[in-house]
Order: structure tokens, then sequence, then C-alpha cells
């Protein structure tokens, strides 16, 4: 149930400045669809830095949405390492 793909460790072509702030975006919403099993569902709609364009994925699944915001988190990190 995902279209694109997993957010990137770093943006597709970019390379980490650790002079730059990290400026992605990322915004969720979740709602429940009746008579579907499971019935949560979640939209992901995310950027790595203002210049990129947008992507988004579905799930259906709460482990699913917080390993993916997991993974967008540390690919804003300023270092690798997150210090």
């Amino acid at each position: 149930m995902t279209t694109d793909g997993p957010p990137p460790e770093f943006p597709d072509g970019e390379e980490l400045d650790l002079a730059m702030p990290s400026m992605g975006t990322l915004v969720i919403r979740t709602w429940n669809e009746p008579d579907q099993t499971p019935g949560f569902r979640a939209r992901l709609t995310y950027s790595q830095s203002p210049t990129s364009e947008p992507k988004t994925v579905y799930k259906d699944d709460s482990d699913e949405v917080l390993r993916e915001v997991r993974q967008w988190l540390l690919s804003q990190a300023k270092t690798p390492g997150g210090a």
C-alpha cells in the first residue's frame, strides 16, 4: 500500500551540507475506513528540503507510520550521528 518509496537517507542527487540547517516538511493525515480490516489509514507527504519535490506514501499500520517518521527524522539530522 505504498506509493513512491520510503524517504531516502539524503535527498535525491544532493549531498549533505553541514553548514545548512535541515528544512524538510512532513505532514501526516490519518483516518479510519469503515468496513475495512484494518480500518486505519495514514498518508505521509514529505520533502527533504524546500527545493525538493514532495513525495507521498500510504500506510495501513501505525507501526509502519512510526518507522517512516523515524527514517525521515534521521534523514533531517545535520550529521550522520544526529548530533
